[in-house]
């Protein structure tokens, strides 16, 4: 037999999937939570209902975010071995080039050559060199 609890989540996403939660419904099927989560919960479900189970419709869709959360672990374990960023420009910087540093590097290249040979055409010659031209994702 499932639990009291699991019914209500079950009957709470239910509700939500079918665009019939409103908060008072949302509290009455999950009166165990406090009434700002489910309002905030409830909120966004109505917000993002279509985006929320797109990977039910698109099998290359993953169902959560690990792969993501692994792509940002480099930039947090830098960060916290360098004692923070010390001021918002800092932080700035430091997102934009672990951006473009894992972006390189998930699609194959060598970000400090990718990065330093058209720099040091800029140098040589007072011009940035053209963009290589993408590969595409499927050859």
């Amino acid at each position: 037999m499932r639990p009291r609890r699991a019914k209500s989540a079950e009957a709470f996403i239910e509700a939500a999937v079918r665009g019939e939660l409103d908060e008072a419904r949302a509290l009455r099927l999950c009166n165990e939570c406090p009434e700002v989560v489910v309002s905030a919960l409830t909120k966004r479900l109505r917000k993002y209902a279509e985006c929320i189970f797109t990977f039910l419709d698109y099998a290359d869709v993953p169902f959560e975010n690990n792969f993501m959360e692994r792509q940002i672990r480099p930039a947090v374990i830098i960060r916290k071995n360098s004692q923070s960023n010390r001021s918002e420009r800092g932080a700035t910087t430091q997102a934009i080039l672990m951006s473009v540093y894992r972006t390189l590097r998930l699609r194959g290249l060598n970000p400090t050559k990718t990065i330093a040979t058209p720099l040091r055409t800029y140098l040589l010659t007072g011009q940035l060199p053209r963009l290589p031209i993408p590969a595409t994702a499927n050859g």
